[in-house]
């Protein structure tokens, strides 16, 4: 169990929800230090028992250096050179998500911060793993309407694209996020409504300060002045309003981005979740829940087309492009690598 310092905060929910401008919000806090996330758990969860007993000294270093490489790959570059010997060190126990914690360490030493936090919202796959270690960890779980979520989800490159499957992936994490807000008790996890931070930022924020002991800062609400947005914002067409002021007028733009088709299927998928946040529906459920219309093959069609619309996009106009295509690349001959070893 780690207990060194002072608890971490992890930002969890869907992609599109509003948790990079949460993100700057409270990295604009002198003692919170929160970088954009490399996802090094999404990334590496599925690779890390390929690489064997990691007992065995030359293979945690080999799952050490190529995390790092991957964290140095990074299109959102960390100011930040990490030390591959201190991680081997340091690592509580040897596994990922202890090489994980010790790199966010090394980063918050770097930052000259007291308190590090993380903004990959895929760690609400791995909140049991994080409570081992942090029992004391403090979550904020962002929801935000998830047919706003799918009408941002079709223009940006980091999610799914068609409305079938982003409605899947929002409804399986507000299930998983849901059960953590029955299990966890109030002092532990924290919802943050995306609509609330954009009606109400100062109260959203002072309630979301008082939750993590932390006092409340007016620089928080300036979070567009910072280096970090602008730098934010220059990377990708995808983050290009973290630079911007709280855009009040963000939320039900679904209403003229989706069509009709588009916001019934979405009903359809997750209705139920939708009216667990108090997200009105535009049609009433049926038993719980309405027949889904459509063929997958038709889905996937769409979720192919959608994709080559968005990327050719972003390769034209984002700074990262390249970053992002080598750190796919090299993932791909990570998992290479390893499985023919």
């Amino acid at each position: 169990m780690k207990s060194q310092g002072m608890e971490p905060i992890f930002i969890i929910g869907t992609e599109r929800s509003g948790t990079n401008l949460l993100r700057l919000i409270l990295n604009s806090h002198p003692g919170i230090a929160i970088p954009h996330p490399p996802h090094i758990m999404k990334n590496f969860s599925g690779l890390e028992p390929l690489y064997g007993d990691l007992n065995t000294d030359p293979r945690f270093r080999r799952l050490i250096r190529d995390v790092v490489t991957m964290v140095e790959l990074h299109p959102y570059p960390w100011e930040v050179k990490l030390d591959r010997e201190r991680i081997f060190r340091q690592a509580a126990e040897r596994n990922l998500i202890n090489v994980f914690f010790a790199i966010y360490d090394q980063y918050l030493q770097s930052a000259r911060k007291k308190r590090w936090g993380c903004k990959s919202t895929f760690m609400i796959y791995h909140m049991d793993s994080i409570l081992r270690y942090y029992p004391r960890a403090k979550f904020l779980y962002m929801v935000r309407d998830g047919r706003d979520v799918a009408a941002s989800a079709k223009k940006s490159i980091f999610n799914r694209y068609c409305v079938y499957y982003t409605a899947r992936l929002w409804k399986k994490e507000q299930r998983i996020g849901i059960s953590w807000m029955s299990k966890l008790p109030d002092d532990r996890i924290h919802l943050v409504k995306y609509e609330s931070l954009l009606n109400d930022p100062k109260g959203t924020v002072e309630s979301l300060c008082g939750f993590l002991d932390e006092p409340f800062e007016a620089a928080m609400l300036d979070f567009s002045a910072t280096q970090e947005a602008k730098k934010s914002a220059s990377i990708s067409a995808s983050w290009k309003n973290t630079s911007k002021p709280i855009l009040k007028d963000n939320a039900g733009k679904y209403k003229h981005e989706l069509t009709g088709r588009e916001i019934g299927l979405f009903e359809a998928i997750a209705g139920p979740e939708l009216e667990h946040f108090s997200y009105p529906l535009t049609k009433p459920l049926n038993g719980g829940g309405g027949r889904v219309p459509g063929f997958k093959t038709g889905y996937l069609l769409e979720e192919a087309l959608l994709m080559l619309k968005a990327q050719s996009r972003h390769l034209l106009t984002d700074k990262n492009s390249f970053l992002r295509f080598r750190k796919y690349w090299f993932l791909k001959m990570v998992r290479i690598a390893r499985m023919i070893k």
